[in-house]
């Protein structure tokens, strides 16, 4: 695994931020586990997989399920025929959740798409990681390099994005640093750094429940210093991304509202 950054922060002063850190090297699609439900029409079907002494003499099965499955809660991934042939984009103009309230997978437009492109789910969680990084995890965990535009430095907007995250990640780890080093948070500091964060994150074309799960932290921490005004416009953008990425009829979205309004901002 390539060199990662490295926090030394005690548990007790761990921040959404650092937290965000850690995660440009260490977030990973949730473990197989909890067995392989099939969708056919109303119906799922749940079933159980191999045992682990016996998986290993089915590796292309297994290697098809995992490329190809979704999370969607309790522990339990599942296989949907037309959903799995959706294509990768570190950048993707739409993304897939399950709606429990449907009892279905969705997939939400993350942007206005044109009537030829394709439609593109990312397979990584998003957290400002290199190109080198998600090129990594790419072809040990699904198999394949990307070639997507942010993953084409070639392009004078593929570097400008790459150095962009790059000097993201040289912030973060200089705040880090100083965290640990004086042993305490600087909270004006951090809301800054979550600003630009979030800001470099749209300014590449991103979007979806990460960014919203961001834009929510941002918030609280705005709410928790008195930055009434700037945690109001957070969590109004937080909630946009989250309905465009989720729909209003998911319960998912009516967490987010309920958030929202523990800050007794609005």
């Amino acid at each position: 695994m390539p060199s990662g950054l490295l926090l030394s922060v005690s548990s007790q002063r761990r921040s959404n931020l650092l937290g965000w850190a850690e995660g440009l090297w260490h977030a990973s699609r949730q473990a197989l586990s909890g067995g392989l439900v099939v969708t056919h029409g109303d119906s799922q079907i749940k079933t159980r997989l191999p045992d682990l002494h016996s998986i290993t003499e089915y590796p292309a099965v297994l290697n098809v399920f995992r490329n190809n499955n979704f999370d969607i809660g309790n522990g339990t991934q599942a296989i949907f025929k037309d959903i799995c042939r959706l294509n990768h984009a570190c950048i993707p103009n739409a993304q897939g959740n399950f709606n429990a309230n449907l009892d279905r997978f969705t997939i939400h437009a993350l942007r206005p798409i044109s009537k030829d492109e394709e439609i593109t789910l990312s397979y990584l969680a998003e957290h400002g990681a290199s190109r080198d990084a998600r090129q990594y995890r790419l072809q040990s965990n699904y198999g394949f390099p990307c070639d997507c535009p942010a993953c084409d430095t070639t392009t004078e907007r593929g570097k400008l994005d790459e150095e962009a995250r790059q000097k993201m990640q040289s912030r973060l780890h200089s705040y880090a640093q100083s965290v640990s080093e004086h042993e305490g948070l600087d909270q004006a500091a951090e809301l800054e750094i979550m600003n630009q964060m979030i800001e470099m994150r749209e300014e590449q074309g991103l979007a979806g429940r990460e960014l919203a799960t961001m834009c929510f932290s941002a918030a609280e921490l705005a709410s928790k210093i008195g930055r009434r005004d700037v945690a109001l416009k957070l969590a109004n953008k937080g909630l946009t991304l989250d309905k465009d990425a989720v729909g209003m009829d998911n319960p998912v979205f009516e967490e987010s509202q309920s958030r929202v309004r523990a800050m007794a901002i609005v």
